[in-house]
């Protein structure tokens, strides 16, 4: 968070604070197929840790404010939220896995740099 925070005051813009609650698909007979609902608490709880996050940065004189969103396609939702925003730049921690877990996983940080018109920079979490 400490590159994205500095880059943002640097270049004077703001830190939007973006999660992304996945729903997971139940299967079955085509007529069962639906999305399995969240849990209005799984989201509650994202927002309330995104909206502590946003306001520790703005204490430290960064500009922040966070926002929740509930899809299917995580990579999607980014996408469509830059656009909708007119984010300028998106910053994602990659978690660096590789061969079967991560192509379970199903990588957001790859569906970003290959789909997303808006620039990327990624940080490996361990950095």
């Amino acid at each position: 968070m400490q590159h994205a925070e500095e880059l943002a005051k640097t270049c004077g813009a703001e830190n939007i604070l973006f999660q992304v609650i996945p729903l997971m698909p139940t299967y079955g007979a085509p007529d069962l197929m639906r999305p399995v609902i969240v849990d209005e608490k799984q989201k509650e709880a994202a927002e309330m840790d995104l909206t502590m996050l946003a306001e520790e940065m703005r204490t430290r004189g960064y500009k922040a404010t966070a926002t929740v969103r509930i899809g299917q396609q995580v990579a999607a939702e980014i996408i469509d939220f830059a656009k909708e925003r007119g984010v300028d730049l998106i910053v994602i921690c990659t978690h660096g896995y590789s061969g079967i877990t991560g192509w379970a996983l199903g990588s957001v940080a790859r569906k970003l740099l290959t789909r997303a018109e808006t620039p990327i920079l990624l940080i490996h979490s361990n950095r």
